[in-house]
């Protein structure tokens, strides 16, 4: 593996520079591995959060409660056939009507609250309490997915790259219909978490990771069942498969993080200046506040792939906006275009 440079990141960490690297393609994984089923950890916190720090995810069978499944993948596909006509009204294995989908579709408001009411059921929250170590409290960061076949796939990335500041969290990816490797599910460089941000800041944004930063053989997956939680590390390298089937995949992926330390919440903008910003939550625990910028802070307020420039805080900033704030201290560590949890 070609020696990385280390460079300061958008969000302050260590990343690489490397300007004649080959990017990788997503296309040419070719998943050689599977994911290990983390069930029998469960009760263990100290050997499942071992094994999430060692291989960059965690893989359960059959966990979620599966009343909130169907409750969600019922709200999904009344979406798909009555708002965008993806499939025929009523038919549960999403079978696609050939309609193109929607372009920048998994955060609309019509979405709104699929994914709070699925956390939110009681053997949920006791199963994340258990992965967290800690009750959870929602990240309001959702991409709820209904992905026709032949669907661009989503380019390998690390979670964390994109979101500084948020502590505590666990990214979590749900399948709500049956998701086996032809319908396209979720990929992941296992053990790779260890190696840092791996994101060429050499390239422009999105900062495609350079190919010979991965083993080829560490790639896994698996053949998805609705139910099934995989919790991915932030720090670990993930990415798509594609749709090679008839069908849908309809999946959502969202966060949650220690209720010890909701660092991330929904405000409304009130004012914003070069250097800080005002912002008004609806949550009384945090209320009014005024919270610094600086050339660290990560803002991506008009566009949910691209980084804001410095220079250009104030004019990306609009009174009235709702966006997601994450704060460290009296600082702005991110804010980004809303989500709808």
């Amino acid at each position: 593996m070609v020696e990385a440079m280390k460079y300061t990141t958008p969000n302050g960490e260590g990343s690489i520079n490397r300007p004649d690297a080959v990017d990788i393609d997503t296309m040419a994984i070719r998943p050689s591995r599977e994911y290990e089923v983390c069930n029998g950890l469960l009760d263990d916190f100290d050997a499942l959060n071992a094994f999430y720090e060692k291989n960059g995810y965690l893989f359960f069978r059959d966990v979620l409660d599966p009343d909130s499944v169907v409750e969600a993948r019922d709200a999904m596909l009344a979406i798909a056939a009555d708002d965008f006509g993806l499939i025929d009204k009523g038919d549960v294995e999403a079978k696609w009507t050939g309609k193109p989908t929607i372009r920048g579709q998994e955060e609309l408001p019509c979405f709104a609250g699929i994914s709070q009411r699925l956390i939110n059921y009681p053997k949920n929250q006791e199963l994340l309490t258990k992965i967290l170590g800690d009750k959870p409290a929602m990240v309001p960061v959702v991409q709820y997915r209904l992905y026709p076949p032949q669907t661009a796939v989503t380019p390998v990335h690390q979670d964390g790259f994109f979101s500084p500041g948020i502590q505590d969290y666990r990214p979590l990816w749900i399948p709500l219909t049956p998701c086996p490797r032809e319908v396209g599910g979720l990929t992941i460089a296992v053990g790779h978490n260890n190696k840092g941000w791996l994101h060429n800041l050499a390239r422009e944004t999105p900062w495609p990771i350079p190919d010979d930063e991965i083993d080829p053989d560490s790639w896994a997956t698996a053949d998805f069942e609705p139910g099934d939680l995989l919790v991915v590390h932030p720090y670990a390298p993930h990415a798509s498969m594609p749709n090679m089937s008839d069908r849908l995949r309809v999946t959502f992926d969202t966060r949650v993080q220690s209720a010890k330390n909701p660092t991330t919440f929904m405000a409304k903008v009130d004012s914003a200046l070069q250097d800080s910003v005002t912002v008004t939550s609806p949550d009384p625990a945090v209320g009014q506040v005024t919270l610094s910028l600086d050339r660290d802070s990560f803002v991506r307020t008009r566009h949910p792939g691209k980084r804001e420039a410095f220079e250009d805080y104030a004019d990306a900033i609009q009174p009235g906006q709702q966006l997601v704030v994450t704060r460290v201290g009296d600082r702005a560590a991110m804010l980004r275009i809303g989500s709808n949890p």
